[in-house]
């Protein structure tokens, strides 16, 4: 082996043997993979190598990862990143490793998804239809027609010809007296803030 490739940033590699380790790193530094490496250790996983991992818990918490190669877990070690959040994936191929955690980051990032879904905004522009308003104090109920974007519940309204004074979040949407998570350009809908 040339050169080991560790960077500060990555996940914690393990291997039976030198030459599996070796075989390991080019797999994750292939192109295809660029999985980067914080640090190796050859033998059965111990409390020492799950400290190791746990450093990544600090810096980016989905490389807080042993990546197991043909190797024993001891029950310490076990214990030891249960109790830290350290993940540890073992696998008897090289390509049963890599799927786990593929499938791990992807479940991370679907996880941040759902976690930050209420965060976004999207951007939209709407007039109300004066003949509509149904309440005008807490909460406002008012018909109105979505001129730009598309509104959804949550979405918070402001008035910018008023140094953008907040109004609130939308909690509801109605259709056609049909409740609607949504509406796009050109619909007319009623909102409740």
């Amino acid at each position: 082996m040339d050169r080991i490739d560790i960077s500060s940033e990555g996940v914690y590699v393990q291997a039976s043997t030198l030459g599996s380790l070796e075989a390991l790193l080019e797999f994750l530094k292939s192109p295809d993979k660029q999985i980067p490496v914080s640090g190796i250790g050859i033998g059965p996983i111990q409390k020492k190598d799950v400290m190791k991992a746990s450093v990544m818990l600090e810096k980016r918490k989905e490389y807080a990862t042993i990546l197991a190669f043909d190797v024993k877990l001891t029950p310490e070690a076990r214990e030891l990143s249960g109790e830290l959040g350290v993940k540890i994936f073992i696998a008897d191929t090289i390509y049963q490793l890599f799927d786990q955690f593929k499938a791990y980051i992807l479940n991370l990032k679907e996880e941040k998804k759902r976690e930050t879904a209420h965060e976004a905004v999207f951007p939209c522009v709407l007039r109300i239809v004066p003949q509509y308003i149904f309440n005008k104090k807490d909460p406002i109920v008012s018909g109105v027609e979505v001129l730009e974007g598309i509104v959804r519940v949550g979405t918070p309204i402001c008035i910018p010809q008023k140094d953008f004074i907040d109004i609130g979040r939308i909690a509801s949407i109605e259709d056609n007296s049909k409740p609607v998570d949504s509406a796009k350009k050109g619909q007319k809908v009623t909102v409740k803030v």
